[in-house]
């Protein structure tokens, strides 16, 4: 029984310092448009006494009851839905991590808060005037200060430069050049690490898993899925692109897969990504006839 009880401590110190891969994957499967198996498995983890360390779980499982609502017939069948969903969310909004869960989930809140405006618009022209006042309620109430669209860019100790003397800025510049060697040195330290599906640590990486753990030792985390990762950067044209800013890949209408790039800007692109086939590895974009065709954008969490 002693042994039981010491397991549990442990179990819990560890899911309140580090990240869950359950809740890691509600995140993956919620950008992928998946909200059936967001709901199904938000729902499971909140039943569990020791999911209540984090609010996550309420935070997903409300964002997939507002996403679901939009299928009328769904919403027919399921009429309580937008006040689980609101419920869910003050739930979240309770969480004694909430500042750090909001600077890390911006995106997707300031999704929500545009997504809700047409959802409302929906209910109104279905005749649903009382749930509709419920969503804007809500949004009102929770969502007021959220913008359109990120504006919380985390520092990195990068210096940024200054119209001073020439000498101070081109000293500047030689830091910045610095801090980005030094993060591509630690990106290509972690060539060989397995490949691991919402994988985010040295066990076993995915694309954004690998290119968010990498920032995060300068300082900057990440949000975690790829297309996440392009809507809250700082775009950055292609050919542009140097040491320590990321690429963004897809194999259709949405981004599928992120590298960082370990070249100097103005030379043919190289990056460190995570490959489902053979793990971390360095790949020269050029020479790919299959990343070549795929590279659709490129952005930056790091001074321009």
């Amino acid at each position: 029984m002693k042994r039981i009880i010491v397991l549990c401590f442990i179990f819990a110190g560890l899911a309140a310092f580090g990240q869950d891969k359950k809740i890691d994957q509600l995140e993956v499967l919620y950008d992928q448009g998946y909200y059936h198996k967001v709901l199904r498995k938000s729902e499971k983890l909140l039943a569990r006494p020791e999911y209540d360390y984090s609010g996550l779980p309420s935070f997903y499982n409300s964002l997939a009851l507002f996403r679901m609502s939009a299928d009328d017939t769904w919403f027919d069948r399921h009429d309580f839905a937008i006040d689980r969903a609101i419920s869910s969310y003050d739930e979240f909004m309770d969480s004694e991590r909430i500042v750090d869960y909001i600077a890390a989930h911006y995106h997707e809140i300031a999704s929500l808060k545009t997504y809700l405006v047409d959802l409302e618009t929906q209910f109104k022209s279905r005749g649903l005037k009382g749930t509709a006042e419920k969503i804007q309620n809500f949004r009102l109430k929770q969502l007021d200060g959220i913008k359109a669209r990120p504006d919380m860019v985390p520092k990195i100790n990068i210096p940024v430069k200054t119209n001073k003397k020439e000498k101070e800025v081109a000293d500047e510049e030689q830091k910045s050049n610095s801090n980005r060697d030094e993060m591509v040195v630690f990106a290509k330290s972690l060539v060989g690490t397995k490949y691991k599906w919402a994988g985010t640590d040295t066990k076993g990486f995915d694309c954004s898993g690998l290119v968010s753990y990498v920032y995060k030792k300068y300082g900057i985390i990440l949000p975690r899925t790829a297309s996440a990762q392009l809507a809250g950067s700082k775009k950055v044209k292609i050919e542009d692109a140097q040491k320590g800013d990321l690429i963004f890949f897809s194999s259709g209408s949405t981004i599928s897969h992120v590298g960082l790039v370990i070249s100097e800007k103005g030379s043919p692109l190289v990056m460190v990504h995570a490959s489902t086939s053979r793990g971390v590895i360095v790949t020269e974009i050029e020479k790919s006839t299959y990343w070549k065709p795929r590279l659709k954008a490129a952005g930056t969490f790091l001074t321009m």
